[in-house]
């Protein structure tokens, strides 16, 4: 093992890690409780994120969004890992809510919440440009896939709801604010000299700078916050009717789905931007999301099952994040 690596690593996982395993200690004194949360996770979700996201995404050079490792090759990984646990669920004759839970815990990811984090740790503010745009062109199509998966298995409260949501999917301040921040760039492209920075008069630039110095201001409140609510949020519930399915589903999400997305970005995009590659892999590797639960809970889709699945995956992360963090500074 290199030690400097391994010392890297350290940095860059444990005040993530720290931050969430703060917040449970504060839910369990009794100083963080669900009125907390709620009002963090809304100020997040509103504010914070999309701030950061707008920020990161307008300061990009336009033809950064064509990034195939970054979007098309974690999308691939998503689909081999759904379309394999989909033939295992009719295999096992898995049905209805543990059937769609199966499939949708080994790929829906805390890529926001925990992944920005890392990314930042990791790669600086490139790392946060490349998870912002991860985020907004990604991230969707786990919220999309993971209701189209409810909806083929006849889980929740009816089609009618889940297509309300999937549109919903599309239509969030996380995604809009990367939307806007794509058209501002894609403006920007047409201002910038060939020493990429912006041919305005001064008092534009300035006026630019002010604006993003009290957006990322926003965003870099947002995600401490968001963690804290994480680590207070995490719950525990016995399952061991499904232990089997468990293991998939978690083995997938924090060994399987980060191992396929390295893989076919070293196939496919051999020449891929080192930053890209693990950006992708780190976001891919991260624990199962917390809006699995809330989702479950809402739709009635076997809460008990996706608890434990989101504490073991959180919990396991702690181990199989750092060792993928270490593996793609090697490489």
């Amino acid at each position: 093992m290199n030690p400097s690596r391994a010392l890297d690593v350290l940095v860059i996982c444990a005040p993530v890690f720290a931050m969430m395993g703060l917040g449970k200690l504060l839910e369990r004194n009794g100083r963080l409780n669900d009125d907390h949360c709620s009002f963090i996770n809304w100020l997040v979700y509103h504010f914070s994120l999309p701030a950061l996201i707008f920020s990161a995404v307008a300061r990009q050079q336009f033809t950064s969004f064509f990034d195939p490792a970054l979007i098309l090759m974690p999308l691939l990984a998503l689909v081999t890992v759904a379309s394999i646990t989909m033939l295992i669920a009719n295999v096992l004759g898995y049905k209805g809510g543990i059937a769609a839970a199966f499939v949708f815990g080994t790929f829906w990811a805390n890529a926001t919440y925990v992944g920005l984090p890392l990314c930042i740790n990791a790669f600086g503010p490139v790392g946060e440009a490349k998870a912002a745009i991860y985020n907004a062109f990604v991230l969707p199509f786990f919220i999309v896939i993971g209701y189209l998966v409810i909806g083929i298995y006849g889980a929740g409260d009816g089609s009618a709801r889940i297509g309300e949501r999937i549109r919903k999917a599309f239509v969030n301040p996380v995604l809009l604010s990367a939307v806007v921040g794509v058209v501002v760039a894609l403006l920007g492209s047409l201002f910038r000299t060939s020493d990429g920075s912006l041919g305005v008069p001064l008092p534009v630039v300035a006026s630019i700078a002010l604006i993003d110095s009290f957006l990322r201001m926003i965003g870099s409140m947002g995600l401490p916050l968001a963690l804290l609510a994480i680590g207070a949020s995490l719950k525990w519930a016995k399952s061991r009717q499904y232990s089997g399915a468990l293991c998939w589903t978690v083995g997938c999400k924090l060994v399987l789905l980060p191992l396929l997305t390295l893989f076919f970005i070293r196939w496919f995009c051999p020449a891929a931007d080192p930053t890209s590659q693990g950006a992708a892999v780190i976001l891919a590797a991260t624990p199962s999301a917390v809006a699995c639960y809330v989702i479950s809970c809402q739709l009635g889709i076997e809460r008990t099952f996706v608890a434990t699945m989101l504490g073991v995956s959180t919990g396991l992360s702690v181990i199989t994040i750092p060792i993928w963090v270490y593996v793609i500074k090697g490489v």
